[in-house]
C-alpha cells in the first residue's frame, strides 16, 4: 500500500478533502499487450489511492468484453484500508444513486463494499471532488475518439498517460491530441523519471537509455512532451 504521499486537507467547514495522487490514464488499444496492461491494471484497481495509480481507462471497443471479462477473475478482495476509505465509501453511496454500468469482483469471492472497481462511461467529477477509490473506463473506436473522450475527465489532474499499442503511428497520434498531457508512458507503467526529469524542467531537448528504457523530451505540436518506452520494444509499422 502507497498511500502515505496523499495529503488530507480540512475545508472551511471542518470537512476532510483528499488530494489526488499523481494519478495515472491507461489507453489500452486492440494491438497492445494485454497480459501486461493487466497486470498494472489490477494492480491499480487492488490499490486506488496509490502513487500513480491508474485513475482512468480508455479501451479500445474490440476488446471490452475480454478485457472485462479477465479483470472479474484477478480481482481479489480489497484491503480495509482502502475499503474504509471516506472516498471509496462515498463512491460506493454515489454508485448506488447514479446505477452506471460496473464491472465488480466474482460475489462468492468479494463483498460488494470492499470490491475493486471499473465503472462505465461516466467521469470521476460525478463520484465526488478528489480521489474515488475506484477507476472510470471509457470506450473508443479509434485513436481520434480517445483524444476526444480524455477530457471528459476534467478537471482531474492525470499526471501521466500509459499507452498500450505497438502501432508507432497510432501512438505519436495520440499523444499530439492529447493537449494540456505532458508525460507519456509507451507499452510500460511503473518507471523512474529522474534521467529526464531535469532536462525536462529545464525546457530542454533531450535522449537517454537508462536501465532498458529509453527517454525523450521533445516538442508535439506546440506542447513540449515526455516519451518513455522500453528499448528494442517499438519498431516501426
Amino acid at each position: 500500500m502507497e498511500q502515505e504521499d496523499e495529503e488530507p486537507e480540512e475545508s472551511k467547514k471542518g470537512e476532510v478533502k483528499y488530494a489526488w495522487n499523481a494519478p495515472c490514464m491507461m489507453v489500452l488499444f486492440e494491438d497492445g499487450d494485454l497480459n501486461c496492461a493487466l497486470h498494472h491494471l489490477v494492480e491499480s484497481l487492488q490499490d486506488p489511492f496509490a502513487l500513480d495509480a491508474v485513475a482512468v481507462l480508455l479501451v479500445q471497443e474490440s476488446l471490452v468484453e475480454e478485457l472485462e471479462n479477465r479483470v472479474v477473475t484477478l480481482m481479489k478482495p480489497l484491503d480495509s484500508r482502502v475499503a474504509n476509505h471516506p472516498c471509496y465509501k462515498r463512491t460506493l453511496l454515489k454508485i448506488a444513486e447514479l446505477k452506471p454500468k460496473t464491472v465488480v469482483g466474482p460475489s462468492d469471492t468479494v463483498l460488494p463494499d470492499a470490491t475493486p472497481m471499473l465503472v462505465r462511461d461516466i467521469p470521476h467529477k460525478f463520484l465526488g471532488e478528489g480521489p474515488t477509490g475506484i477507476i472510470t473506463m471509457h470506450i473508443f473506436r479509434t485513436p481520434f475518439e480517445a483524444t476526444r473522450i480524455y477530457r471528459k475527465e476534467y478537471p482531474m489532474p492525470i499526471a501521466s498517460v500509459s499507452i498500450w499499442n505497438e502501432r508507432v503511428s497510432s501512438v505519436f497520434e495520440v499523444v499530439g491530441m492529447m493537449n494540456g498531457l505532458d508525460t507519456f508512458k509507451i507499452n510500460c507503467f511503473k518507471v523512474e523519471m529522474e534521467p529526464i526529469k531535469r532536462a525536462f524542467e529545464l525546457r530542454k531537448f533531450s535522449a537517454c537509455m537508462h536501465r532498458g528504457y529509453h527517454y525523450e523530451t521533445l516538442q508535439v505540436n506546440g506542447e513540449r512532451k515526455i516519451i518513455i518506452f522500453p528499448v528494442g520494444t517499438i519498431i516501426g509499422n
